[in-house]
């Protein structure tokens, strides 16, 4: 069964607050490590039947929480190419 999860950005300016988010809005493991790699590995192992549409993603994100946001996007390509049932979206 899927289960859709909205996140919105609006506000995020660091990583840790980003972090912070994905805890909240997310199904995330108690070992979870508050990072790219650790999202990943969530995605690609648990992330089964999940559909996250991440909106307001790039009306106030800025400085160095931008190039993580791209970051972010490239690791969710690449889990969504890997995993036949997970679905993510981006809008602005």
């Amino acid at each position: 069964m899927e289960q859709v999860f909205y996140i919105d950005l609006k506000g995020i300016t660091t990583k840790e607050e980003l972090h912070a988010l994905l805890r909240k809005e997310l199904p995330l493991p108690e070992y979870y490590g508050d990072n790219l790699d650790a999202f990943y590995d969530v995605l690609t192992e648990k992330g089964e039947g999940w559909n996250i549409i991440f909106y307001n993603c790039t009306e106030t994100i800025t400085g160095d929480i931008e190039k993580y946001m791209t970051n972010l996007e490239k690791l969710c390509n690449r889990a969504v190419s890997e995993c036949d049932n997970l679905k993510i979206r981006f809008f602005p």
